[in-house]
């Protein structure tokens, strides 16, 4: 969540909510309070298409064409279609000839676009097909890449689309086309486009499109005024079967299936009946001999009469992906009742299934439910659920109530080997995140959910931790199907990335101008630096290619490398800026793109008092408002950005990727920094190999909005982005958090560990004494923080990252404390150990360290201990470890061992 929104915002009222008491610990504490008046100029002001007809030039037209069902206005790029709820004024002077043609200049190579105004006088226009000739020069030459955004296109998915098009009465439905002209192509070329509405008659538009000139550079995507970025939106790029760096490709040996620090082995059924993990306790180490997750077979079970239904299970057909994944499918059967289970593994450690019940005729069952007997030892931890992340509690009940529950999915698992189950139906839809979640609700699954009969039972039984997910009873009607989807995701992903972890240092800087940036990172020891957007180099949100912007964005991205620091950008989704030029196209797609919302009645922490009226003047409805910015200094000073909500699992995603691959060509960027974002997991994989085919070593961070609160509907961060994270490289974790939480809220929920991966703090710089316990730290430039650099400083003289990171978490530790209310943690060399010792409360506290000397490799006597001094963290001082060691409240010491 971008921390300059909030208006007045300091605490969420405590709320006892459901079974979770230590809810009551969730105040929410913005770390940047400040004013954003909505009343700022935009920079947008009306064009030629803003300006409606009068009443009475709509007369005259109709009049001049009498008895004709719609209109057709052909328009330029240059003029984009704002009006959708009456004529613009330019258009009632066109003649029958200019309703029908359309002429255009482009040049060789570019992808050229333009647009057909379709307008209905007094009846609805329903099922509304287009077709388009490809455009010939008489000589043997055609433009064939021809298309009709809004009529279809290729999914998110890579997945050819059409949709049916319709337009109210008095209404305006801007139709955008585009087509791909060869680079070797000049001269004039000439097509048609058909109109044709169910019932009506079909009406031709001639188009002529003149190419000359030179080949345009990159199909023309360098300047927005082209509006050629449009093609993005049916990019097919990094659509394959690859792998990402890190991982390991897909082994499948009949039903054994082996990843990166797991496996797998399925049964008949097509369910794993094994899961293991080879990760050690600190998540540093791959070993040899792997440890089970679950305790027994994951079942899917049908009971009628109290009993358990028998299944047969027809031959297990598999169809490898390799690298990256394999697929199988099974069919089960008991009489009257039939299961179509396919599932598939890749090579992240997500494990999906779809389970289709269907049945021959009308059969009265108990419950459909998926068990998940888990290991004891690994379920020690758990998020989700209603449930904030820490240590599972010894049971627990939950139901299905998405209005008021960000819930579909939990997270069980130690440090070193886990499972997320997360439950999904045929009605699924991505849901929206952050304080927008009421706006964009999950859907109850209908197989799951089953009318609020379903839910979660999670209770211990014999040496197990049983997860039950049940739907209730109810009957299974002859002719329809239910489909009960269930997606895991096996834990760790990843060895944790110690150069990552304490050599990536970051300067981020929340002000405007950008013009000490390098000179402050390089002063203070950063090496990476993560530019914002509402900066004077990149004004609008995650719209980092606006031509006004481009070559100071360039030119600092330039200066950066030559100092040897790399430069990342703000690339998100969820929200477009209103300044995007492509605005008004992925308008004109309905709501395939733009979120329909209240328009100008939405109420949010952003906007408690209204809406921005630009919004209203120019959108006018359907539409949920989004993030404002007030640029206070700079090139900007003055301007207000404004944006809208954006549909998840949309072609958004693919323009996303287009605009990814061209700042990585273009802009030689570092990498990308993500923000509470709108992705599906495969979009998540386009985007990492994009990144490390075009900028090998670019790397992506991601930062989330702490979503456990009455706004957001009481979701955990991390396991509401769980399936992202094996393709991030560092977590900034994160705005509105709490780091006074326990230490098992900071392993699960901050820290990174339980993942495979490295974190670091945000809010108010958070705790840097209990941050070093998990080897996280915070960030150089953002607001209210503590600078960063004594730490540092710290790692680089003791050569932390060489040293093995063993944490309180691992039972066998050689360094623990006699008091519960402290933790300890070690990074162990040959010859030095660095111990991070913090207090957990607020009051002084005293403690014993209990060394195991053998197990650390040393003798007691051949030791020295000092602490060292770091400045704004520790003064210097002796320390005998045989005594009690003395914290003040809320923090610690780092303490060095040294063999003599």
């Amino acid at each position: 969540m971008k921390n300059t929104l909030f208006l007045s915002l300091m605490l969420i009222s405590s709320i006892v909510y459901g079974q979770n008491k230590d809810k009551l610990l969730h105040a929410i504490d913005i770390d940047a309070i400040r004013e954003t008046k909505l009343t700022g100029y935009i920079g947008l002001g009306p064009t030629i298409m803003s300006k409606p007809a009068k009443t009475e030039q709509v007369s005259s037209l109709l009049k001049r064409f009498p008895g004709k069902a719609y209109f057709t206005f052909p328009e330029t790029r240059e003029n984009p279609i704002r009006l959708l709820d009456s004529l613009p004024e330019k258009w009632t002077s066109y003649s029958s000839e200019a309703m029908s043609s359309f002429k255009g200049s482009a040049q060789p190579g570019e992808y050229y676009v333009f647009q057909v105004g379709l307008y209905a006088p007094a009846q609805s226009l329903k099922n509304i097909k287009v077709r388009f000739s490809p455009l010939s020069n008489g000589k043997g030459q055609s433009i064939k890449d021809v298309t009709c955004f809004n009529s279809g296109g290729i999914s998110f998915k890579g997945e050819p689309f059409s949709k049916p098009l319709q337009v109210h009465a008095k209404m305006v439905l801007p139709l955008w086309f585009g087509l791909q002209i060869p680079e070797d192509f000049r001269g004039t070329y000439k097509g048609v486009v058909e109109i044709s509405p169910e019932g009506k008659p079909s009406t031709v538009v001639h188009v002529s499109i003149d190419v000359n000139g030179n080949i345009i550079a990159n199909h023309g995507y360098n300047d927005e005024t082209k509006l050629s970025r449009l093609a993005w939106l049916n990019t097919k790029v990094a659509l394959d079967n690859g792998i990402t760096n890190g991982f390991k490709q897909v082994d499948r040996a009949q039903k054994d299936i082996s990843i990166l620090g797991r496996t797998i082995k399925l049964s008949e059924q097509g369910l794993p009946i094994d899961i293991q993990t080879h990760f050690d306790k600190n998540n540093e180490l791959i070993l040899p001999k792997g440890e089970p997750i679950i305790a027994a077979p994951i079942r899917f079970i049908v009971t009628q009469n109290g009993k358990d239904l028998p299944f047969k299970s027809s031959p297990l057909k598999f169809e490898d992906h390799f690298p990256a994944s394999t697929r199988w499918e099974t069919t089960l059967t008991n009489g009257d009742i039939s299961i179509l289970v396919k599932g598939r593994a890749d090579y992240d450690g997500f494990i999906g299934y779809s389970a289709t019940v269907s049945a021959s005729r009308d059969i009265p069952i108990d419950d459909i439910r998926l068990q998940i007997p888990m290991l004891a030892e690994k379920a020690t931890y758990m998020m989700g659920l209603d449930k904030d992340g820490g240590f599972r509690p010894k049971e627990w009940k939950w139901k299905w109530d998405v209005l008021e529950k960000h819930q579909d999915e939990v997270w069980m698992g130690a440090v070193n080997g886990g499972l997320k189950v997360k439950l999904k139906g045929k009605n699924y839809q991505r849901q929206l995140v952050n304080l927008y979640y009421p706006f964009g609700p999950l859907h109850e699954p209908e197989s799951w959910g089953n009318n609020h009969k379903g839910g979660v039972d999670i209770y211990e039984q014999d040496k197990t931790v049983m997860i039950k997910a049940y739907s209730g009873q109810r009957t299974l009607k002859k002719g329809e199907t239910y489909q009960f989807d269930a997606e895991f995701l096996v834990t760790p992903f990843k060895l944790i990335n110690k150069d990552i972890q304490f050599n990536d240092r970051y300067y981020h800087s929340d002000i405007d101008t950008t013009s000490n940036t390098i000179k402050l990172a390089e002063q203070h020891g950063a090496n990476i630096i993560n530019v914002h957007h509402k900066k004077d180099i990149y004004p609008f949100l995650d719209y980092p290619f606006a031509n006004d912007n481009v070559p100071d964005l360039k030119a600092f991205i330039d200066s950066t490398h030559t100092k040897g620091i790399k430069t990342k950008i703000y690339y998100t989704t969820r929200e477009i800026s209103v300044n995007a030029p492509e605005l008004w196209a992925m308008r004109a797609l309905g709501d395939e793109i733009i979120y329909p919302g209240p328009g100008m009645a939405t109420r949010t922490l952003v906007n408690p008092n209204g809406v921005h009226p630009w919004l209203g003047q120019n959108l006018k409805k359907d539409f949920i408002p989004g993030w404002v910015a007030t640029f206070t200094s700079g090139k900007y000073k003055g301007r207000q950005d404004l944006a809208v909500l954006t549909r998840p699992d949309s072609r958004l995603n693919n323009f996303f990727l287009g605009g990814l691959e061209w700042m990585c060509k273009e802009l030689n960027i570092d990498g990308i920094y993500m923000d509470d974002l709108a992705l599906d997991r495969e979009t998540m994989q386009r985007t990492r190999k994009i990144l490390e085919r075009d900028r090998p070593g670019a790397k992506i961070d991601m930062h989330t909005w702490n979503h456990f609160n009455k706004y957001a509907k009481w979701a955990s961060s991390l396991n509401l982005y769980m399936d992202m994270l094996p393709y991030i490289d560092h977590l900034w974790v994160g705005e509105a958090r709490d780091y006074d939480r326990s230490s098992d809220y900071w392993l699960i929920e901050v820290s990174g560990v339980p993942f495979g991966l490295s974190s670091q703090m945000l809010n108010k710089g958070g705790n840097p004494w209990r941050g070093m316990v998990f080897g996280i730290t915070n960030r150089l430039g953002w607001f209210k923080a503590k600078t960063p650099e004594h730490i540092w400083k710290f790692w680089d003289d003791y050569h932390i990252e060489k040293k093995q990171m063993i944490g309180f978490w691992n039972n066998e530790t050689p360094v623990k404390t006699n008091n519960n209310k402290t933790e300890v943690t070690i990074f162990k060399g040959k010859d030095e150990v660095i111990i991070a010792l913090a207090n957990w409360t607020a009051e002084t506290q005293k403690c014993k360290l209990n060394i195991d000397w053998k197990a650390m490799g040393f003798s007691e006597n051949e030791v020295t201990a000092e602490i060292p001094e770091i400045i704004e963290f520790q003064s210097a001082q002796k320390i005998d470890l045989k005594k009690e060691i003395t914290l003040e409240g809320e923090k610690g010491f780092l303490i060095v061992l040294k063999r003599k």
